[in-house]
């Protein structure tokens, strides 16, 4: 069933382009997307119901120690505190200095989770932390394990050897690389695991495979997702990999019900999945990017724009004629849907279309590509940012003012 919001006959050319760094507005749908169930579009051109505000409430590491070197991305436990990942990348040893830190939620430093080493409840190379059921979850990338914490105290529960799992013995992840894992509300975790596609050499393949904590499957089937682009150009001797973004990669977000909801970057369609990945539905904005240009692809590396050519006339894809115009995607715990909007690859700063879970446009926010958001909670958006002067790092929780417009 195709469902279709009024105002989507009135799109504007291809050509015309808004107010939002260059965002082409397509006047026809294409026919693949068409074709998918119960696809709900909205126009392009949609106006924000609301206008949004971000209110400085608390900052967490911006003086005082523990100082903090390199953050790479946190959570927001059950108790609205702060848990982020801190790495000292300028120490030459690898894997480098890691810390897990927690704050309380009025800034005040708490504990740190863990630390670096091999022994039960340490981490080599750490993960992003997770917060889910409970637990604090840490993947453990040097040592290949799954270190759980308590959510409450932060104490040592339980380590998982990933490579135990039975999911490896699955048919569906013979030889692949497993990545991050999503963590679930209910306690389990879908597996992510990547491959090239068969016969395609430059497209990968993301596959998701719902397990418990010790590996065991859940679920039969997986889901299937496009990865990333690359192509090898046909040169004696062969040259390096070149990386193609404006070819697209399916970004994921989880829901607080569990449910999946994914998004090929190339295209603003979002699809969701529920919590047993039965898919549900779809919602559509039929914008692009600005045109490819591919000679910004051979400036760093020794190919030219041949090469890139010719390197896909060996391979069954063809060339978009326009940049990815999705970057980012989150569901908040209110359902609404956070889609990074970067249309034009060359702008500073980029747009966070907030929509409701029906998809409707609730709101825009520019946002800096620099800048990290780390969570959405409670009303409250945890921003990564960085002082100009000293270039430290720090959070800034930042309260979510929406406000009808006339």
């Amino acid at each position: 069933m195709l469902l279709f919001v009024i105002g989507l006959f009135f799109f504007m050319h291809c050509s015309n382009q808004n107010d939002s760094g260059h965002i082409q507005i397509l006047d026809e749908i294409p026919e693949h997307i068409l074709e998918v169930e119960n696809l709900t579009i909205f126009p392009g051109d949609a106006k924000p119901e609301y206008s949004v505000e971000l209110v400085p409430v608390q900052t967490y590491g911006a003086d005082g120690e523990p100082y903090l070197t390199s953050i790479v991305n946190g959570v927001v436990d059950e108790n609205g505190r702060l848990i982020i990942l801190d790495v000292n990348f300028g120490g030459g040893t690898f894997p480098p200095d890691n810390r897990i830190i927690v704050f309380q939620p009025d800034g005040t430093y708490l504990t740190q989770i863990g630390r670096s080493g091999q022994g039960p409840g340490e981490y080599g190379l750490a993960g992003i932390p997770d917060v889910k059921a409970g637990k604090v979850y840490v993947q453990d990338i040097t040592n290949s394990r799954l270190n759980i914490y308590s959510a409450e105290d932060y104490s040592f529960v339980s380590t998982v050897l990933l490579e135990q799992w039975d999911v490896r013995k699955h048919e569906a992840v013979v030889d692949f690389e497993l990545g991050t894992p999503l963590f679930r509300h209910d306690g389990n975790l879908l597996a992510r695991f990547i491959n090239r596609v068969p016969d395609n050499e430059s497209r990968s393949e993301i596959k998701y495979l719902l397990v418990n904590t010790d590996g065991d499957v859940l679920n039969t089937e997986p889901l299937v997702f496009p990865g990333g682009f690359t192509v090898r150009p046909q040169t004696v001797p062969p040259g390096p990999i070149i990386s193609l973004p404006f070819m697209g990669t399916t970004i994921t977000a989880l829901s607080p019900d569990d449910a999946l909801y994914s998004a090929l970057t190339r295209e603003f369609l979002i699809k969701k999945h529920d919590a047993n990945g039965i898919y549900q539905s779809a919602i559509y904005y039929p914008i692009a990017g600005v045109p490819v240009d591919l000679n910004s692809y051979t400036g760093s590396s020794r190919h030219s724009l041949s090469d890139i050519r010719t390197a896909f006339d060996h391979i069954d894809e063809e060339i978009p004629e326009s940049t990815s115009p999705l970057i980012a995607l989150k569901v908040d715990d209110e359902h609404r849907i956070w889609a990074g909007v970067l249309a034009n690859p060359g702008l500073e700063n980029f747009e966070w279309w907030i929509l409701d879970r029906s998809g409707k446009l609730l709101a825009k926010l520019d946002h800096p590509r620099s800048q990290l958001i780390i969570d959405i909670k409670n009303g409250y958006l945890y921003n990564k940012e960085t002082d100009e002067e000293t270039g430290a790092e720090f959070v800034v929780k930042y309260l979510i003012e929406l406000t009808e417009k006339s």
